[in-house]
């Protein structure tokens, strides 16, 4: 049946939803939904912009961000049209809707932040040069969590979009970017504020520095003083002193965007694959999200697999036997292909029934008020938007409401 006869639980969530965040480890096809559900959402009208961490070259093709040439990259950070007029391109589509992509980079993210945070161009410049920061740069740059959400707070406030799709990166332990903002938050406390407050500004005497980093100080300081010596101190006031005024700010920052990821108009969605490695990762994720306060919305189930009917109606054993040998084979290679053929069906018939328990365990954990949609196997890449579009809708139309628990 399709979505427009009986709208399912997943095309009411591209039609409400502000945010969307497909959450999954590795490997099981997030990138490629998220861009699915993304231009199926502009379809309908939205206007949606789709954040993805690492894309296939491929799907940068089908989203017209990359041609041929793999080194001719899109710009990272910048939204990307990539449908000027989405209803004309894709027939079907509703009036209104847009559709830009953007890639993360957490690098260039880490340096916009201080451009955001410090407008005074030489306070940044000397933030941007000071050792401590070009220290704590590359753990920055290796934390795609962290600068999803900082960009995610800047894209909630833009005005030309209604919906934010992000593709998040591979999470083993979905508590680390879903704590990512108010671990921050906690640590901006009273005690680092007055702590701060104390630090020399550049220029100033600070013949006294070395007191606030003894036994009195924070523990993050202390380390501070410990992982960069004695002889860094003027660098390290330096550089906190820089941010004295935009402390307050950035924590504020934090919670908004913690707040945000629990919003009524966020859903989170787990991608996941069967298999009993997919499926026990899929439960993980899904029971440290509903332990973090946020329910999903739903699974999508990539990769299942499609038997054919006509297989559970196939001939036994002796019977195909016997039909090859009425086609001139000899008997001893007639029984021993018949035997392959017949174990063969076996195993994918075993691999159907599997795949679909999965989904079945699956629908029981999401219960009556979300949805899994399981997507069939397919052959190589998407490449084309044409590919994108019957995915999405392979996504909405499937959705069934999960199970009674």
């Amino acid at each position: 049946m399709s979505a427009a006869a009986q709208p399912t639980l997943a095309l009411e969530t591209l039609r409400r939803a502000k945010l969307i965040v497909l959450a999954g480890s590795g490997g099981v096809g997030k990138t490629t939904s998220s861009a699915a559900l993304a231009l199926q959402a502009a379809l309908l009208g939205r206007r949606v912009l789709v954040l993805t961490i690492d894309p296939a070259q491929r799907l940068l093709q089908a989203l017209g961000l990359q041609g041929e040439d793999p080194a001719n990259k899109p710009v990272a950070n910048v939204p990307h049209e990539v449908l000027p007029r989405l209803q004309h391109l894709v027939p079907g589509g509703q009036p209104g809707g847009s559709l830009h992509a953007m890639m993360l980079d957490a690098g260039l993210g880490a340096i916009a932040m201080v451009e955001r945070l410090l407008p005074d161009a030489q306070l940044r410049d000397r933030v941007l040069n000071n050792r401590i920061y070009k220290a704590f740069l590359p753990t920055l740059q290796a934390s795609p969590d962290y600068m999803a959400l900082e960009l995610l707070f800047e894209l909630s406030l833009d005005p030309r979009f209604d919906l934010v799709v992000l593709d998040t990166p591979p999470m083993h332990n979905a508590l680390d970017f879903l704590k990512a903002g108010h671990t921050l938050a906690s640590f901006i406390n009273e005690r680092v504020l007055k702590w701060f407050a104390k630090v020399p500004l550049p220029g100033k005497k600070a013949s006294g520095l070395s007191s606030l980093f003894g036994s009195g100080s924070s523990m993050a300081m202390s380390v501070l003083g410990r992982m960069f010596g004695a002889d860094a101190l003027p660098d390290i006031a330096e550089f906190f002193s820089s941010f004295q005024e935009v402390l307050p700010k950035l924590k504020d920052r934090a919670l908004a965007t913690d707040a945000m990821l629990r919003e009524p108009s966020t859903q989170f969605l787990v991608v996941t694959a069967p298999g009993e490695t997919s499926l026990r990762e899929a439960r993980h994720l899904f029971l440290q999200l509903q332990q973090h306060g946020i329910q999903p919305g739903g699974f999508i189930v990539n990769r299942m697999l499609q038997v054919p009917v006509e297989l559970g109606d196939r001939p036994g054993q002796a019977s195909l036997t016997e039909r090859l040998l009425q086609s001139g084979m000899d008997a001893k290679r007639a029984a021993a292909l018949a035997e392959s053929l017949h174990q063969a069906a076996e195993r994918l018939l075993h691999l159907g029934r599997s795949d679909l328990e999965h989904l079945r365990q699956l629908q029981r954990m999401v219960g009556p008020k979300g949805f899994c949609a399981p997507v069939p196997q397919r052959e190589g890449d998407v490449h084309s938007l044409v590919q994108l579009r019957k995915l999405g809708q392979i996504v909405v139309d499937g959705a069934a409401p999960g199970l009674a628990t």
